[in-house]
């Protein structure tokens, strides 16, 4: 049934996850219990390793077992901050079972451990001197700054969609206010960034990992994708043959 399926985000007056059987020509909705959030934020769905389905929800994630049609519900460590909710914007999930997040307001990605049932979370780094360039008076007035998905402070990485190797143990994260991507290991939780070639003026969106462990992505302020290739350490850039494509839809 997975394999044959097509699970995506679908609004039927509480936000839903959508299942099309091609073959039966047949779509099915799977609401969450009221007693969990729906799906929101801004939404990715993913496949595990395992075979389940992952979904954003407003204040994390959602497992789905097609099997059981039960969700599991992860909550974010630190949803309610001094300035506002750090929303879910992406959502991955790797071939342990694990499901990924990012909060793109806090600068944190969030983790469902599915060995402990828990919740876990890691902080990016912010992008290095932005900080200490900052006038005293600028750093009194974010301290009223509302996070979201549009309102950064200056220092923040600004993590968005990601991808996840289902051949290895990376977790990429576009970092679209931070120009760069963030490597994290599923299994140490250890964080790199990787600042893109041009970090002032590509922001990385969505990230998807091939076979080969290549992270490809699209940019959502340039008609260009790239592939950054970790063995070299390199990236590749492909212009798109058209301008204002808006290519991260």
């Amino acid at each position: 049934m997975l394999f044959r399926s097509i699970w995506f985000d679908i609004n039927t007056g509480r936000r839903s996850l959508g299942r099309l059987d091609p073959k039966k020509q047949e779509i099915k909705v799977f609401a969450t219990p009221n007693s969990m959030s729906p799906l929101g934020g801004a939404v990715t769905i993913d496949v595990d390793g395992k075979q389940k389905i992952w979904a954003s929800a407003p204040d994390g994630a959602l497992q789905f077992d097609p099997e059981t049609e039960k969700f599991t519900e992860f909550k974010s460590v630190n949803y309610k901050t001094p300035n506002g909710n750090a929303m879910t914007y992406g959502v991955a999930a790797d071939r342990h079972g694990n499901g990924w997040w990012a909060q793109m307001g806090s600068d944190t990605i969030g983790k469902g451990n599915i060995a402990t049932g828990k919740s876990e979370e890691f902080k990016l780094p912010e992008v290095a001197g932005v900080r200490a360039r900052q006038t005293p008076e600028a750093m009194k007035a974010y301290e009223h700054n509302e996070i979201g998905f549009n309102f950064p402070f200056p220092w923040q990485q600004g993590p968005r969609r990601m991808g996840t190797d289902k051949n290895g143990d990376t977790l990429w994260v576009g970092n679209s206010w931070g120009g760069s991507l963030s490597k994290i290991d599923v299994k140490t939780g250890e964080i790199s960034i990787m600042p893109m070639a041009d970090s002032k003026h590509e922001q990385p969106y969505h990230i998807h990992v091939d076979s080969q462990h290549n992270a490809w992505g699209n940019l959502w302020n340039s008609d260009h994708i790239y592939k950054y290739d970790p063995a070299l350490g390199r990236y590749t850039r492909f212009d798109l043959p058209r301008r204002g494509t808006e290519v991260r839809f």
